[in-house]
């Protein structure tokens, strides 16, 4: 993966889909030109049954540095409403993607490395599993070029390490290293920078291989769970279980306890 004029490469195979980032000389910064292509790959994604699960991952030392800053230095040359008019079309077709990511209903997977900084956070902050090595560091840098959080940061970070913490992150400018990050939860484990993509695949194939129905319910089912009094949030497992188990993975999972041996649940099954 060389080609560091395609910003990034989309690779399928049984089940996964992997988002390989792919400009490592800027870092893996996202070019606004790539925005919109991405935000029409992570809507294909509920389209097409054979993607059980998203890996995204960086090439090269680091996993992404966010938004292109050279890019926002050719703006200073206009006029301050110039200016904002062209932040506010950026950031209006940022949304979108934030939107389409987290809408998302496969499991996303991050494996990250180097730096991973701001709006290239998303990815980390709205992935179920994230994997780091040795080497990654979570930077809430957006203050040093004068501006708050985009890309999801302030509504993700929250959720992920709690409202105070997220605030010390933010207003701090902070660098957290792969200790600290697996300490506070910004990332699920934490292996070494051999082990980072084949531990990330490997998961990602566990994945592939769970009841589909099951695996969906669940993240609707945990996404909600915020929003919903504890009647409605009961209510809504119990729904999510009624409609599970008139489903062929449940008698398969079912027979396949009963006989000690692995479930080979029928919604994995991927077509020819």
């Amino acid at each position: 993966m060389s080609d560091t004029q395609t910003p990034f490469i989309v690779d399928q195979a049984n089940g996964v889909l992997t988002l390989c980032l792919n400009r490592p000389e800027q870092g893996n910064a996202i070019p606004q030109s790539a925005v919109p292509q991405l935000t029409a790959l992570f809507s294909s994604i509920g389209q097409n049954p054979d993607v059980r699960v998203l890996l995204v991952r960086g090439e090269g030392a680091n996993f992404s540095a966010g938004g292109n800053v050279r890019d926002f230095a050719l703006t200073l040359d206009m006029s301050v409403d110039e200016r904002r008019a062209n932040f506010a079309g950026r950031l209006d077709a940022l949304r979108k993607m934030v939107e389409a990511y987290l809408a998302i209903e496969v499991p996303v997977i991050a494996a990250c490395q180097g730096a991973v900084a701001g709006a290239g956070l998303m990815f980390a902050l709205g992935a179920d599993y994230v994997l780091g090595d040795e080497s990654v560091a979570f930077l809430f840098s957006h203050q040093r070029v004068g501006l708050p959080p985009d890309g999801g940061v302030s509504l993700l970070l929250p959720k992920v390490v709690g409202e105070r913490r997220a605030r010390e992150l933010i207003l701090t400018a902070a660098k957290v290293d792969a200790d600290e990050a697996y300490r506070i939860g910004l990332a699920t484990r934490i292996v070494s920078s051999d082990e980072l993509l084949p531990a990330a695949q490997a998961q990602a194939r566990r994945f592939a291989r769970a009841p589909v129905g099951a695996v969906r319910q669940a993240k609707r089912l945990i996404g909600a769970s915020s929003t919903r009094s504890v009647k409605e949030q009961l209510l809504a497992e119990r729904d999510g279980i009624v409609q599970a188990v008139g489903e062929p993975d449940f008698a398969e999972g079912v027979r396949a306890f009963l006989e000690k041996r692995q479930a080979e649940f029928p919604s994995a099954k991927i077509s020819s």
